[in-house]
């Protein structure tokens, strides 16, 4: 007889809760210990509750003291007021999905809409959350009654964790048509859609199917639906001896359990339908158990997700669970989008045993071992890595390198000091692991050596260039350059990577003010070199030089004497600045701008004007050179003016008129 039992017959995680913390408040409470009704629908799980002093009450007014505790089915939420108000010890063992549903019950039915719940009105659970809206909720079971139900009004729809899914799915879509606006929960528990699953998939290949469980268990009795519906030869029981003889003919038989049935009546059953099953059934859970140890890399298929975890087959007795933050390093996206059934997904295994039976798995485990060895590779060939600053911590910075996080010092982000780390928050760069220690899953990564070797870089290419510029000048060789930058002394030119100087005063013969008023930025100029430094890359040269010097030019070609055009540049009170050739001007004395008296220059010369000067000195050592308009011009003649008295003879006078009074007195 082959015997395929379902991984995931048995207690689901919200009964295994249930029962472990009853048996807890049995050993530890000193008062007396009350289920809320029955703990969970298994009545050998009850008996044995009730023989280590955990009694089932109906109703808090039986009572009025004591420790009550909430079966998992969960309670309204008047149970829970009534508690406090009668002031008795509250144990709350209500399924972690159960109390989702009467979170989003309550939350619904607050904001005005219509609760609706698929699932039966009788059930426990279904009763429970009808608590949590007033006890005002439409149950609905089948899809008559589904079609009987409209309202104009906003719904809520949840379901009963153990309601079969296609049921679920048909009243939705009719709820969805004679409703206009339908918010939709499938509240369904992952572990009784996985069961269900699972019930199916192995009564679809088997003679005979066994289901274990109490006969008012909502969950086992749809277990015996699905299993009837795929396999022709199906036996419910609740314990070992409810076996049919009829079993022993068949040699491959389906069994699965409720979620309330215990671990021990399930061995019981298959240990009567095969007396050698159980010494074969541990044989396989022993091997089993040194097949998977925690730290193991094992791929296992997924068989369901939802926004909480990922359920996984991995070749275990036990289904493996993946909590969304052991799957998704972002636990704002949306797991299901992430991961889909049937996925074969690498996964860690975590602990043999999460508690409730199934295997703890980590999928970022595998991507982090996975990371490191990629963040190795990276290290060994010092590789150049982009990164995105995720986070700012005492001491640096928290980066993403896309396959792993790392850690940057602070010292090591870049060559100067950055006092608001903050502001890089979000910024991408690029750097360099530095320091790697997989033991110690420490990774640090450097922005700063990557600016390092690109100064140094640069400044190797900076020299090779100026070695080959600095080799190709010599003194009194001609360049043509730009401009590189200008100052109030003078002018830098780039000399194909080394700077070159020309002083302001190289840069005219005559005097520079502003030298931006000659040149800007960019401009390309021609010049001489006329000092080298080819060991500290010095270059001075001179524009001016390229030119004879104008003082010199005038020298060789002018003379006292000789008369010439000059050019008004400039008036003063005392004459006028001509210019003879460019950058060589004489001054023309106010006394010789004309033979007449000039009582003011401009009446004479404006700036500007063309006039015809003699040069009437020149002195070399002060470089000055006189010139004159009216020595260009003829002397104006006298004019004599006709019957002009200049000395008249009067013959009255006589001496004694002269001399008469120097007479008397001798």
């Amino acid at each position: 007889m082959n015997i395929r039992k379902a991984k995931s017959a048995g207690y689901c995680f919200g009964v295994n809760k249930a029962v472990n913390t009853a048996y807890e408040a049995s050993e530890n409470s000193n008062g007396k210990v009350y289920t809320l009704g029955p703990l969970i629908h298994n009545v050998h799980v009850t008996n044995e509750l009730k023989e280590k002093g955990v009694s089932i009450i109906d109703n808090l007014d039986d009572i009025d003291e004591g420790t009550v505790i909430i079966r998992s089915h969960g309670v309204g939420k008047e149970i829970y007021e009534k508690i406090k108000k009668k002031n008795l010890k509250l144990i709350d063992a209500t399924c972690p999905y159960v109390k989702s549903i009467q979170n989003k019950v309550e939350k619904y039915h607050n904001k005005g809409y219509t609760i609706v719940i698929v699932g039966d009105s009788k059930h426990p659970e279904v009763k429970g959350v009808n608590g949590w809206c007033e006890n005002k909720a439409q149950v609905i079971f089948s899809k008559e009654e589904a079609k009987n139900f409209a309202t104009d009004e906003n719904v809520c729809v949840v379901a009963q964790t153990t309601i079969i899914e296609a049921l679920f799915d048909d009243i939705t879509n009719i709820i969805k048509d004679n409703c206009a606006n339908v918010v939709i929960f499938n509240t369904i528990c992952n572990a009784t859609s996985v069961r269900q699953e699972e019930a199916s998939l192995i009564a679809s290949e088997v003679e005979a199917m066994v289901v274990v469980g109490d006969t008012h268990s909502s969950n086992t009795k749809k277990l015996v639906e699905i299993s009837k519906s795929k396999c022709d030869n199906v036996f419910f029981v609740e314990t070992a001896s409810d076996l049919d003889d009829a079993i022993k003919k068949y040699n491959n038989i389906g069994l699965t359990a409720g979620a309330s049935t215990p671990t021990q009546l399930i061995e019981e059953v298959i240990n009567t339908m095969d007396n050698n099953m159980v010494d074969s059934f541990e044989k396989n859970i022993e091997e089993s158990m040194k097949e998977f140890r925690e730290g193991d890399i094992v791929e296992g298929e997924i068989v369901a997700v939802d926004h909480n975890e990922v359920t996984m087959n991995i070749g275990y007795k036990s289904d493996g669970i993946v909590k969304k933050a052991d799957f998704l390093y972002d636990l704002m996206e949306d797991l299901t989008s992430k991961a889909a059934k049937g996925d074969k997904v690498k996964v860690m295994v975590m602990k043999m045993n999460d508690g409730t039976g199934n295997v703890s798995l980590s999928k970022i485990k595998v991507d982090e071992l996975g990371a490191l060895d990629e963040a190795k590779e990276k290290f060994d060939s010092k590789e150049t890595v982009k990164a995105k600053i995720t986070k700012v911590v005492k001491g640096g910075l928290i980066v993403d390198l896309g396959f792993i996080k790392a850690f940057m010092p602070a010292s090591y982000y870049d060559v100067r000091f950055i006092k608001d780390f903050d502001s890089l928050l979000g910024k991408e760069i690029e750097c360099r692991i530095v320091e790697f220690d997989k033991q110690k899953n420490k990774i640090i990564v450097s922005r700063k050596i990557l600016l390092e070797e690109a100064y140094k870089e640069r400044k190797e290419k900076e020299k090779e260039l100026k070695e080959a510029a600095i080799a190709a000048l010599e003194i009194g060789k001609v360049v043509e350059a730009p401009i590189k930058n200008i100052t109030n002394f003078g002018m830098f030119i780039d000399l194909n990577g080394v700077d070159g100087f020309i002083h302001i005063s190289d840069i005219a013969w005559k005097r520079v003010g502003n030298i931006n008023d000659l040149y800007k930025v960019g401009d390309s100029v021609n010049a001489i070199v006329t000092e080298l430094d080819k060991d500290n890359y010095k270059v001075k040269l001179s524009v001016k030089d390229l030119t004879k010097e104008p003082w010199q030019e005038f020298i060789e070609n002018y003379s006292v004497g000789q008369t010439v055009k000059a050019t008004i540049k400039n008036t003063t009170n005392f004459g006028a600045f001509a210019e003879i050739i460019p950058d060589v001007e004489g001054l023309i004395h106010i006394s010789q701008l004309s033979h007449d008296r000039v009582n003011n220059v401009e009446d004479a010369v404006k700036t500007g004007d063309e006039v015809n000067v003699k040069i009437i000195d020149i002195n070399k050592d002060k470089r000055k050179v006189s010139l004159s308009i009216k020595e260009t011009m003829d002397p104006p003649k006298r004019k004599i003016e006709r019957n002009k008295l200049y000395h008249k003879e009067d013959s009255n006078v006589t001496l004694g008129d002269i001399f008469g009074d120097l007479l008397k007195s001798e």
